[in-house]
């Protein structure tokens, strides 16, 4: 029996390579002009290897990676939110 401590992979949440490019070409072509998008939060245009694809609803809340729960984001804001929710679950377990 193996017991997981850390972090964990989340490779299978998100799909293959395949999956996660075709994931990202449906945001482009839905809220861009097929090559790139405006992050959903600062405007900033990102492509195929700026995008980071955010959940609307996050996962630890069961939010999956569907075309109703999924938006554009940029790598800053995209960091900043996590340091943000980070911030939030440890001032929770405090």
């Amino acid at each position: 029996m193996t017991t997981t401590t850390g972090p964990t992979s989340h490779a299978n949440m998100r799909g293959n390579s395949r999956d996660r490019f075709a994931r990202r070409q449906y945001l482009l072509d839905t809220f861009g002009n097929g090559v790139t998008a405006p992050c959903w939060e600062c405007c900033t245009n990102v492509g195929h290897t700026t995008m980071v694809v955010d959940r609307i609803v996050p996962g630890i809340d069961g939010g999956r990676y569907v075309r109703s729960n999924i938006r554009v984001h940029c790598h800053n804001c995209s960091n900043l939110q996590g340091y943000a929710l980070g911030m939030g679950a440890n001032r929770i377990g405090n």
